[in-house]
């Protein structure tokens, strides 16, 4: 039986959710699938029932608010993050050992690619984050040309692995477009391939059986508030959102706080619907009118998908966020608010908006038909079975 190996980026649960579903796929093939990380993807790997060895955790601070901690506190902590890279592929290179894998597909573990190449071990990429860019307001013209020196040199280590897989849509639709272009070192070997996660769709009897079994009116329009990310992001916007929750009263208003480990019992406080973590989440994404969501990738690409308008507040001074946030609103498929600007009237405002114009519906319908069009699933599952022939 042939091994592959999954090691995968551990802050958020984007990384985590596509790549289960490409083990998944794998294993009902007769391939056997372990993991590493750590943080809330290792729980959500293990709650999928794999195998998952635990790495050094290595992620940016954040503060009570929410936001970034700055570039003066990262810097100052980087020989830490130096040793942890350092101690994380040391780790990894023992793990292969041990696991003897026949292909390691690394998502977004740099780490994790030297330590397979170091072994001979055949390796691929998958990221929609090629690039580390600043924060938004600390980019200017004078920090381009340091950005694009310094990415060219990660992007040849990038360039290790037997091949780059870039889960979203080619140009000109690409949604992580400024963390994936302008990296020279890997255009040989990068590939677009689609969205790896494709949303189970449902007909719409199963959606409302569903649903009613949760007691959720669905006689009103739907708005579903899906909060992904990194736990230490979300207390200070989820605070936020039930309050501007309250003021919806011609929606239905469910909201997921998204805890890998918490309860799955739905909540109600006074008119809303709140979980700790959603079993019904793609019934409730897919049945929704309105998405409210942060701006990680593989949220953005179900919603795509699903062709649902969606407000958008991404992590404060998270620059991947900030960079698909302005793709989607370029797009015309989204609004977005600052997530420490903002008020409670703000999002109300915002979600009046996107139901009661109909060019955001007609927008994300069309891409929507255009993003069905590539099964990043299929193609990548080809890739392996091609690699391990």
């Amino acid at each position: 039986m042939k091994r592959v190996y999954f090691p995968i980026f551990g802050s958020g649960l984007g990384h985590a959710a596509r790549m289960v579903t490409l083990a998944s796929r794998l294993v009902a093939l007769g391939f056997e699938a372990a993991f590493s990380s750590y943080y809330e993807a290792a729980d959500y790997v293990e709650q999928k029932g794999f195998l998952c060895f635990r790495v050094p955790r290595l992620d940016v601070g954040w503060t009570a608010s929410g936001k970034f901690e700055g570039l003066l506190k990262t810097s100052k902590r980087l020989p830490w993050h130096i040793a942890t890279f350092i101690r994380q592929t040391v780790i990894e290179r023992k793990i292969m050992q041990s696991w003897k894998p026949d292909l390691v597909i690394s998502d977004s573990r740099l780490s994790a690619v030297i330590a397979a190449k170091t072994l001979g071990l055949r390796c691929f990429v998958v990221t929609n984050q090629l690039r580390i860019l600043l924060p938004p307001k600390k980019r200017s013209k004078r920090t381009k040309p340091i950005e694009r020196f310094l990415n060219e040199i990660l992007g040849k280590l990038w360039n290790l692995a037997d091949r780059i897989f870039f889960p979203d849509l080619p140009p000109p639709y690409t949604i992580s477009e400024e963390n994936l272009w302008w990296v020279s070192a890997v255009r040989k070997k990068a590939e677009y391939i689609g969205f790896l996660v494709q949303p189970t769709k449902k007909s719409r009897e199963e959606l409302e059986e569903s649903l009613r079994k949760t007691g959720l009116n669905i006689d009103k329009p739907i708005v579903f508030i899906h909060i992904s990310g990194p736990a230490f992001t979300k207390p200070a916007l989820l605070r936020k959102l039930l309050k501007a929750a309250t003021l919806l009263k011609d929606f239905q208003v469910v909201i997921s706080e998204g805890r890998t480990k918490g309860s799955t019992e739905v909540k109600r406080l006074d008119s809303i619907y709140y979980f700790e973590w959603c079993p019904i989440s793609e019934d409730l994404m897919q049945i929704s009118d309105i998405l409210v969501v942060r701006g990680g990738h593989s949220t953005l690409g179900s919603a795509l998908l699903l062709g649902k308008p969606m407000l958008i507040i991404p992590i404060a001074d998270h620059s991947e966020q900030f960079s698909n946030t302005f793709k989607m609103v370029r797009l015309g498929v989204a609004l977005w608010l600052d997530p420490l600007e903002s008020n409670p009237e703000d999002i109300c405002e915002a979600v009046h908006t996107l139901h009661g114009d109909g060019a955001y519906r007609s927008r994300v319908s069309v891409l929507s038909q255009l993003a069905s069009k590539y099964d990043g699933l299929s193609r990548f599952t080809d890739a392996v079975l091609e690699a391990l022939r």
